[in-house]
């Protein structure tokens, strides 16, 4: 079941998505550190982990990353990185 998740993933138009998501989401956090500073690292610091683990789901995928293992595509899962990364620029877009 995993293995059909992570087929679906795939498609070369989805890794440069995934590679220019995780370009932008690293450029806004570069041109706003303290926003995101601010919003993801002050009371819960696990939120900004959990952002840097699905933009890093996102590099490894865009970058053309292929896994075998079921493990490692359960980790990595791109559906996953999107969710996150799509989630957070939304947020950071909204508060300026």
């Amino acid at each position: 079941m995993i293995h059909s998740i992570y087929n679906l993933t795939r498609k070369g138009w989805l890794k440069a998505l995934s590679f220019i998501l995780a370009l932008l989401l690293f450029i806004v956090i570069l041109l706003n550190p303290q926003v995101f500073a601010s919003y993801f690292g002050g009371h819960v610091p696990y939120l900004a982990i959990f952002v840097f683990y699905g933009m890093a789901i996102l590099w490894i995928h865009g970058i053309g990353l292929d896994i075998h293992r079921t493990f490692w595509q359960l980790l990595f899962l791109p559906i996953m990185g999107y969710l996150i990364v799509i989630s957070t620029l939304i947020f950071l877009i909204l508060l300026k």
